[in-house]
């Protein structure tokens, strides 16, 4: 079975908007009025990544997107996770509407449910996607040698061809002249290299283990069948210890389900959300 939807066209993204904070700017995009549905993107995205579901959830909900510290228009912070957590906060203070959904993907999830754990009062429904509870490796851990590769293959490359690559573990099998594939190279090619080395170590470094089970409210879990990015051994971990109203494990879908087949994935949160 297979929900791949190879989409004919990408929407286009609300403007992107900023707050200044004593920590520096944080840049995100919005859509639509009503309760907040904050989305949080993985390493590899930025506000970008979530086009369909912006336009989609506008219609209903005041879709946020934000630009993770590093990521699009958003100052880079200190290599720990916490402070990704802080940054989270002091947006959603600034957008007002607490508690609000949040959607986190891959790193987002990371981070999404740490601040949901910390902060329960301000997060109403919670969706972890293709994420993980972190590597939990020690400070003395060196960058993991696939992490140096990957820069090494950067700088030979260029951004152009890095993007193509890694839209290629994204979204495994889909048609490389496809407006969505093409977005989503194009949204990887842009990820800053410094952004991507600090988020990197952050999640390295993280541990939101002991943490997960504390969770409360409505969690739903998605996995991706043949997501080939977050190790089976992080899956597992996360599966266990988060106790969540609901899992699926999206069929046929591989580590960016939101572009892979948006109207699935979108239905899934939307039902989630709604109590369906």
């Amino acid at each position: 079975m297979t929900t791949s939807e190879n989409p004919a066209a990408v929407p286009e993204c609300p403007p992107l908007s900023a707050l200044e904070s004593a920590s520096g700017q944080l840049s995100y995009r919005a859509a639509g009025t009503g309760k907040t549905v904050l989305f949080l993107h993985g390493n590899l995205g930025s506000s970008r990544s979530w086009a369909f579901q912006l336009a989609d959830f506008a219609g209903d909900y005041r879709a946020v997107a934000w630009d993770a510290p590093g990521y699009g228009g958003s100052a880079p912070r200190a290599v720990d996770i916490d402070a990704y957590v802080e940054a989270l906060g002091e947006l959603i203070a600034f957008i007002g509407g607490a508690p609000v959904h949040i959607v986190g993907h891959s790193m987002g999830g990371t981070v999404g449910a740490r601040y949901a754990a910390l902060h329960p009062e301000n997060v109403d429904h919670l969706v972890l996607s293709c994420s993980h509870p972190g590597y939990a490796e020690p400070e003395t851990a060196p960058m993991s040698a696939k992490f140096e590769k990957r820069m090494e293959e950067l700088k030979a490359i260029g951004k152009e061809a890095y993007g193509l690559a890694r839209a290629r573990d994204l979204l495994p099998g889909v048609d490389e002249t496809s407006p969505v594939f093409l977005y989503a190279a194009e949204v990887a090619a842009e990820t800053d290299p410094d952004g991507l080395r600090r988020a990197s170590r952050m999640l390295q470094l993280a541990d939101n283990r002991p943490l997960l089970p504390k969770l409360k409210g409505p969690i739903l879990v998605l996995t991706g069948e043949i997501d080939k990015v977050v190790a089976p051994r992080l899956k597992a971990d996360q599966l266990a210890l988060v106790p969540f109203t609901r899992h699926v494990d999206m069929p046929g879908l591989a580590h960016a389900p939101y572009f892979q087949a948006p109207r699935y994935y979108n239905k899934l949160i939307r039902d989630f959300l709604s109590g369906t």
